[in-house]
This record gives structure tokens, sequence and C-alpha cells, in this order.
């Protein structure tokens, strides 16, 4: 007759649950911070995008002396015309609306996005907007213009 140990073979079931429930707070913090960095880079691909029709507005203004509009179904081609593909955008929809002393850009998150609402700059005024999951914490702020014209940063 031998006398040999025996060692067991395996996790016990306290083993697993304290592994599943590790796994499960770490999930628990990990995915709503990726969600919130997926829509605030979607935001600031977004928000890049108007920054170029901005500038893409603001160069018409001296050219014609008024501000152009681009809204509906030919928007994509007359942003096209002024220098701007929007051609790989998903996320959101862009349009401008302008006349000869003010304009306004409009971005439109799309069903792809993911999130639902609109950003809109007014350049009259210099402000920004949001509606729906764009919340204000995601778009420049006032200041935030001020401080990148100070070093020179900001599109005319």
């Amino acid at each position: 007759m031998k006398n040999t140990l025996h060692f067991p073979k395996g996790f016990t079931l306290v083993e697993l649950l304290v592994v599943i429930i590790l796994v499960s707070i770490l999930a628990a913090i990990a995915v709503p911070l990726y969600l919130h960095y997926s829509e605030t880079s979607k935001v600031r691909e977004a928000l890049g995008i108007i920054k170029a029709i901005t500038t893409s507005q603001k160069v018409e203004k001296i050219r014609t002396m008024k501000y152009y509009t681009a809204t509906g179904g030919t928007a994509l081609i007359i942003f096209l015309k002024k220098g701007i593909d929007l051609s790989d955008s998903l996320y959101f929809t862009f349009e401008t609306s302008g006349d000869a002393s003010a304009f306004t850009v409009t971005a439109t998150a799309t069903p792809e996005s993911g999130i639902t609402g609109t950003i809109t700059y007014d350049g009259t005024n210099k402000t920004w907007s949001s509606t729906g999951d764009i919340t204000a914490s995601m778009l420049p702020d006032a200041g935030e213009e001020t401080k990148m014209a100070m070093f020179g940063c900001v599109i005319p």
C-alpha cells in the first residue's frame, strides 16, 4: 500500500468567486470611462471640422463680402468646393448658414455616433452651444479661444 498525498487540482469555488468579483469591479470602472472618452473624441472631431468651416466662412467673407450657406443635401458639395472634404465624417452632419453680417455652423450627431444632439457655433458672438448628450464640458470655453489667441493659435 502506497501512502501518497493528493493535492487538489483546479480552483475552489471561493477563488473563482473572488476573481469574478474583481473582474466585475474593474469592468464597472473601465466601461463608463471608455464610453465617455469615446463620446468626447467624436465631439472633438466635430469641433475641428466646425473650426475648418469657420475659417472657410471668414475667407468667403473677405472674398465676397458675405458668408455662405450650405444646408441639406447640397451641403457636402458646397463644403467640398470650399476645400472641406466631409466624405469620411461618420459621426456628425454639418450645415452652415450665413448672410452679409453673421453665420452659424451646426453639427448634428448621426445614429452611427451612438450619441444624440447638436453642436452650434455662432460666428458673430463666438459662442458655443449644445443639446442632447453633448455637454458643455465637451465644448471649448470662452476663455480657451482668448488663451489660444495670445499664442497665435486661434483660427482668425
